[in-house]
Protein backbone atom coordinates (compact mmCIF):
# COMPACT_ATOMS: atom_id res chain seq x y z
CA UNK A 1 0.00 0.00 0.00
CA UNK A 2 1.61 3.54 -1.33
CA UNK A 3 2.09 6.17 1.14
CA UNK A 4 -0.31 8.80 0.93
CA UNK A 5 0.20 12.73 1.65
CA UNK A 6 -1.14 13.62 4.64
CA UNK A 7 -4.31 16.04 5.28
CA UNK A 8 -3.02 19.96 5.22
CA UNK A 9 0.50 18.97 5.56
CA UNK A 10 0.60 19.81 8.92
CA UNK A 11 3.94 20.47 11.19
CA UNK A 12 4.93 17.47 13.46
CA UNK A 13 2.87 18.46 16.48
CA UNK A 14 -0.66 19.03 15.00
CA UNK A 15 -0.51 15.72 13.24
CA UNK A 16 0.75 13.50 15.88
CA UNK A 17 -1.39 10.66 15.71
CA UNK A 18 -1.50 10.16 19.56
CA UNK A 19 -2.60 13.41 20.78
CA UNK A 20 -4.68 14.42 17.46
CA UNK A 21 -8.54 15.44 17.96
CA UNK A 22 -9.40 14.47 14.24
CA UNK A 23 -8.75 11.13 12.33
CA UNK A 24 -8.20 11.40 8.95
CA UNK A 25 -8.55 7.70 7.65
CA UNK A 26 -8.08 6.98 3.92
CA UNK A 27 -10.53 4.14 2.30
CA UNK A 28 -9.53 3.87 -1.36
CA UNK A 29 -12.14 0.47 -2.02
CA UNK A 30 -13.38 0.54 -5.30
CA UNK A 31 -15.19 -2.58 -6.07
CA UNK A 32 -19.27 -2.55 -6.69
CA UNK A 33 -18.45 0.65 -9.37
CA UNK A 34 -21.02 0.38 -12.23
CA UNK A 35 -20.35 3.27 -14.12
CA UNK A 36 -17.33 5.79 -14.36
CA UNK A 37 -14.47 4.03 -12.25
CA UNK A 38 -11.86 6.11 -10.24
CA UNK A 39 -12.93 6.56 -6.59
CA UNK A 40 -10.14 4.27 -5.60
CA UNK A 41 -7.97 7.30 -6.00
CA UNK A 42 -9.87 9.79 -4.78
CA UNK A 43 -8.45 9.96 -1.29
CA UNK A 44 -4.58 10.55 -2.27
CA UNK A 45 -6.50 12.92 -4.72
CA UNK A 46 -8.45 14.69 -2.02
CA UNK A 47 -5.19 14.45 0.18
CA UNK A 48 -2.59 15.73 -2.30
CA UNK A 49 -4.96 19.23 -3.25
CA UNK A 50 -5.47 19.72 0.65
CA UNK A 51 -2.05 21.31 1.30
CA UNK A 52 -3.33 24.29 -1.22
CA UNK A 53 -5.70 25.41 1.63
CA UNK A 54 -5.42 27.97 4.09
CA UNK A 55 -6.08 26.78 7.73
CA UNK A 56 -8.03 29.63 8.85
CA UNK A 57 -11.94 29.31 8.72
CA UNK A 58 -13.23 32.37 6.56
CA UNK A 59 -16.97 32.08 8.29
CA UNK A 60 -15.73 31.16 11.92
CA UNK A 61 -12.08 33.26 11.83
CA UNK A 62 -10.79 30.13 13.59
CA UNK A 63 -7.21 28.12 13.03
CA UNK A 64 -9.26 24.71 12.68
CA UNK A 65 -5.94 22.83 13.24
CA UNK A 66 -5.53 23.70 16.49
CA UNK A 67 -6.86 20.62 18.15
CA UNK A 68 -4.49 18.27 16.12
CA UNK A 69 -5.36 16.18 12.29
CA UNK A 70 -3.54 13.38 11.85
CA UNK A 71 -3.73 11.57 8.78
CA UNK A 72 -3.55 7.31 9.21
CA UNK A 73 -2.70 4.96 6.59
CA UNK A 74 -5.23 4.01 3.88
CA UNK A 75 -7.50 1.06 5.08
CA UNK A 76 -6.09 -1.68 3.01
CA UNK A 77 -8.90 -2.62 -0.41
CA UNK A 78 -8.81 -5.74 -1.92
CA UNK A 79 -11.11 -8.64 -2.02
CA UNK A 80 -14.79 -9.26 -2.93
CA UNK A 81 -16.94 -6.99 -1.35
CA UNK A 82 -18.42 -9.00 1.67
CA UNK A 83 -14.44 -9.64 2.39
CA UNK A 84 -14.39 -5.99 2.36
CA UNK A 85 -17.58 -5.22 4.21
CA UNK A 86 -15.48 -7.41 7.35
CA UNK A 87 -12.30 -6.18 6.60
CA UNK A 88 -13.33 -2.45 7.19
CA UNK A 89 -15.31 -3.27 10.16
CA UNK A 90 -12.74 -5.01 12.20
CA UNK A 91 -10.09 -2.29 10.96
CA UNK A 92 -11.74 0.36 12.35
CA UNK A 93 -12.73 -1.96 15.70
CA UNK A 94 -8.80 -2.51 15.88
CA UNK A 95 -7.52 0.67 15.82
CA UNK A 96 -10.55 2.27 17.86
CA UNK A 97 -11.21 5.06 15.57
CA UNK A 98 -14.26 6.03 17.15
CA UNK A 99 -12.56 6.29 20.47
CA UNK A 100 -14.05 9.05 23.02
CA UNK A 101 -12.73 12.48 22.32
CA UNK A 102 -11.78 11.89 18.56
CA UNK A 103 -13.51 12.48 15.58
CA UNK A 104 -12.32 9.94 12.41
CA UNK A 105 -12.95 11.06 9.12
CA UNK A 106 -12.43 9.04 6.00
CA UNK A 107 -12.12 9.34 2.66
CA UNK A 108 -13.29 7.33 -0.17
CA UNK A 109 -13.29 5.27 -2.13
CA UNK A 110 -16.97 3.84 -3.26
CA UNK A 111 -20.07 4.53 -1.01
CA UNK A 112 -19.97 0.59 0.13
CA UNK A 113 -17.35 1.74 2.39
CA UNK A 114 -20.10 3.19 4.52
CA UNK A 115 -22.17 0.23 6.43
CA UNK A 116 -19.28 -1.64 8.09
CA UNK A 117 -17.84 1.56 9.34
CA UNK A 118 -21.64 2.68 10.64
CA UNK A 119 -21.62 -0.48 12.07
CA UNK A 120 -18.38 -0.08 14.05
CA UNK A 121 -19.80 3.53 14.99
CA UNK A 122 -23.18 2.26 16.51
CA UNK A 123 -20.87 -0.53 18.64
CA UNK A 124 -19.53 2.62 20.19
CA UNK A 125 -22.39 4.83 20.30
CA UNK A 126 -25.87 4.61 22.07
CA UNK A 127 -28.76 5.32 19.57
CA UNK A 128 -26.76 6.14 16.89
CA UNK A 129 -28.54 8.16 13.86
CA UNK A 130 -27.46 8.40 9.98
CA UNK A 131 -27.26 11.83 7.94
CA UNK A 132 -27.03 10.98 4.02
CA UNK A 133 -26.46 13.35 1.59
CA UNK A 134 -26.69 12.09 -1.69
CA UNK A 135 -28.27 12.30 -4.78
CA UNK A 136 -28.92 8.40 -4.91
CA UNK A 137 -31.26 7.12 -2.14
CA UNK A 138 -29.05 3.98 -2.23
CA UNK A 139 -31.74 1.43 -0.54
CA UNK A 140 -32.01 -1.45 -3.54
CA UNK A 141 -31.74 -5.01 -1.12
CA UNK A 142 -28.97 -5.72 -3.66
CA UNK A 143 -27.61 -4.46 -6.99
CA UNK A 144 -25.87 -6.10 -9.78
CA UNK A 145 -26.18 -9.34 -7.76
CA UNK A 146 -24.48 -8.63 -4.73
CA UNK A 147 -26.12 -7.41 -1.11
CA UNK A 148 -22.83 -5.08 -0.54
CA UNK A 149 -22.95 -3.06 -3.43
CA UNK A 150 -22.60 0.87 -3.54
CA UNK A 151 -26.35 1.10 -4.58
CA UNK A 152 -27.60 -0.47 -1.31
CA UNK A 153 -25.25 1.30 1.02
CA UNK A 154 -28.33 2.44 3.23
CA UNK A 155 -30.47 -0.66 3.19
CA UNK A 156 -27.74 -2.35 4.94
CA UNK A 157 -27.19 0.77 7.29
CA UNK A 158 -31.10 0.51 8.39
CA UNK A 159 -30.32 -2.93 9.14
CA UNK A 160 -27.82 -1.48 11.73
CA UNK A 161 -29.95 2.19 12.77
CA UNK A 162 -33.05 2.95 12.03
CA UNK A 163 -32.55 6.71 12.24
CA UNK A 164 -31.79 7.33 8.77
CA UNK A 165 -31.94 10.83 7.27
CA UNK A 166 -31.61 11.77 3.61
CA UNK A 167 -31.34 14.85 1.87
CA UNK A 168 -30.68 16.08 -1.19
CA UNK A 169 -32.01 12.73 -2.62
CA UNK A 170 -32.88 13.49 -6.53
CA UNK A 171 -32.75 9.75 -7.99
CA UNK A 172 -34.38 6.23 -6.91
CA UNK A 173 -35.41 3.07 -8.39
CA UNK A 174 -38.99 1.36 -8.64
CA UNK A 175 -37.64 -1.38 -6.33
CA UNK A 176 -36.30 1.26 -4.03
CA UNK A 177 -40.25 2.99 -3.64
CA UNK A 178 -41.97 -0.55 -3.86
CA UNK A 179 -40.06 -2.05 -1.09
CA UNK A 180 -38.99 1.16 1.24
CA UNK A 181 -41.57 3.60 0.85
CA UNK A 182 -41.49 5.13 4.30
CA UNK A 183 -38.28 5.93 3.74
CA UNK A 184 -38.47 7.53 0.03
CA UNK A 185 -41.24 9.91 1.35
CA UNK A 186 -39.26 11.31 4.11
CA UNK A 187 -36.43 12.22 2.14
CA UNK A 188 -35.30 16.04 1.49
CA UNK A 189 -34.73 16.50 -1.98
CA UNK A 190 -33.56 19.92 -3.37
CA UNK A 191 -36.71 21.13 -4.68
CA UNK A 192 -37.51 20.80 -1.00
CA UNK A 193 -34.82 22.88 0.53
CA UNK A 194 -35.52 25.19 -1.83
CA UNK A 195 -39.09 25.68 -0.98
CA UNK A 196 -39.04 25.51 2.85
CA UNK A 197 -35.44 25.81 3.79
CA UNK A 198 -36.72 26.29 7.25
CA UNK A 199 -38.95 23.14 7.01
CA UNK A 200 -36.07 21.47 5.90
CA UNK A 201 -33.79 22.10 8.72
CA UNK A 202 -36.52 21.46 11.54
CA UNK A 203 -37.23 18.30 9.40
CA UNK A 204 -33.17 17.39 9.44
CA UNK A 205 -32.22 18.33 12.77
CA UNK A 206 -35.89 16.76 14.80
CA UNK A 207 -34.87 12.82 12.72
CA UNK A 208 -31.65 12.97 14.51
CA UNK A 209 -31.03 11.45 17.87
CA UNK A 210 -27.90 13.14 19.98
CA UNK A 211 -25.09 10.68 18.70
CA UNK A 212 -24.66 11.25 14.26
CA UNK A 213 -22.60 9.73 12.03
CA UNK A 214 -22.58 11.54 8.47
CA UNK A 215 -22.16 10.06 5.05
CA UNK A 216 -21.86 12.71 2.13
CA UNK A 217 -21.17 10.95 -1.48
CA UNK A 218 -20.05 13.76 -3.23
CA UNK A 219 -23.09 13.49 -6.05
CA UNK A 220 -24.98 15.71 -3.78
CA UNK A 221 -23.93 18.60 -4.99
CA UNK A 222 -24.87 19.46 -8.51
CA UNK A 223 -22.05 18.37 -11.20
CA UNK A 224 -21.71 21.45 -12.05
CA UNK A 225 -19.63 21.87 -8.71
CA UNK A 226 -18.85 18.26 -8.28
CA UNK A 227 -17.86 16.55 -12.09
CA UNK A 228 -15.68 14.38 -11.23
CA UNK A 229 -18.08 11.49 -9.78
CA UNK A 230 -19.20 7.88 -10.68
CA UNK A 231 -22.97 9.06 -11.04
CA UNK A 232 -23.59 12.55 -11.18
CA UNK A 233 -27.42 13.68 -11.24
CA UNK A 234 -28.15 17.18 -12.31
CA UNK A 235 -30.09 19.38 -9.95
CA UNK A 236 -28.14 18.72 -6.86
CA UNK A 237 -27.06 21.12 -3.95
CA UNK A 238 -24.52 24.03 -4.12
CA UNK A 239 -22.00 24.77 -1.60
CA UNK A 240 -23.75 27.04 0.38
CA UNK A 241 -26.53 24.68 1.31
CA UNK A 242 -24.72 21.52 2.60
CA UNK A 243 -22.63 23.82 4.35
CA UNK A 244 -25.17 25.77 5.90
CA UNK A 245 -27.01 22.38 6.63
CA UNK A 246 -23.73 21.30 8.21
CA UNK A 247 -23.24 24.15 10.38
CA UNK A 248 -26.70 23.56 11.76
CA UNK A 249 -25.95 19.99 12.44
CA UNK A 250 -22.72 20.43 14.19
CA UNK A 251 -24.34 23.09 16.56
CA UNK A 252 -27.25 20.94 17.44
CA UNK A 253 -26.05 17.13 17.87
CA UNK A 254 -23.19 15.52 18.62
CA UNK A 255 -21.28 14.45 15.19
CA UNK A 256 -19.15 11.60 15.97
CA UNK A 257 -17.59 10.86 12.73
CA UNK A 258 -17.80 11.15 8.66
CA UNK A 259 -17.00 10.06 5.54
CA UNK A 260 -17.05 11.77 2.12
CA UNK A 261 -16.99 9.46 -0.99
CA UNK A 262 -17.33 8.57 -4.42
CA UNK A 263 -14.30 11.36 -5.62
CA UNK A 264 -13.55 9.78 -8.72
CA UNK A 265 -10.73 12.04 -10.26
CA UNK A 266 -10.38 12.98 -13.88
CA UNK A 267 -6.94 13.45 -14.06
CA UNK A 268 -5.33 15.57 -16.71
CA UNK A 269 -5.25 18.99 -14.10
CA UNK A 270 -9.25 18.54 -13.72
CA UNK A 271 -9.36 19.33 -10.18
CA UNK A 272 -12.67 20.78 -9.02
CA UNK A 273 -14.27 18.11 -7.34
CA UNK A 274 -10.75 17.12 -5.33
CA UNK A 275 -10.93 20.72 -3.75
CA UNK A 276 -14.28 20.78 -3.22
CA UNK A 277 -13.95 17.51 -0.98
CA UNK A 278 -10.99 18.75 0.55
CA UNK A 279 -12.55 21.86 1.64
CA UNK A 280 -15.37 19.79 3.07
CA UNK A 281 -13.61 17.87 5.49
CA UNK A 282 -11.77 21.28 6.33
CA UNK A 283 -14.96 22.84 7.06
CA UNK A 284 -16.54 19.82 8.90
CA UNK A 285 -13.55 20.12 11.34
CA UNK A 286 -14.02 23.94 11.76
CA UNK A 287 -17.78 23.30 12.60
CA UNK A 288 -16.98 21.04 15.14
CA UNK A 289 -14.19 22.70 16.57
CA UNK A 290 -16.73 26.15 16.99
CA UNK A 291 -19.73 23.70 18.28
CA UNK A 292 -17.03 22.24 20.76
CA UNK A 293 -15.75 26.00 21.77
CA UNK A 294 -19.41 26.74 22.34
CA UNK A 295 -20.37 23.95 24.47
CA UNK A 296 -17.57 24.61 26.83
Amino acid sequence: MPVLPSFLSLEDRLCDPATAKYRIIPVPYEGTVCFLAGTAKGPEAVLAVSDQMEHFDEELLIDFTRSGIATFPPIPAAGSPPEEFCRIYETVKQHSYFQRGTIPIFIGGEHSITPPIVRAAAECYDGLSVLQFDAHADLRDAYTGGKFSHASAMRRVIEITQNLVQVGIRSFSEEEWRDCPDRIMKVITPRMLRDDWLGCLKNITGGLSGNVYMTIDIDVFDPSFAPATGTPEPGGLDWRQVTDILRVVFETKNVIGTDIVEVAPFGNGHIVTEFLAARLVAKCIAYSEAAAAFRR
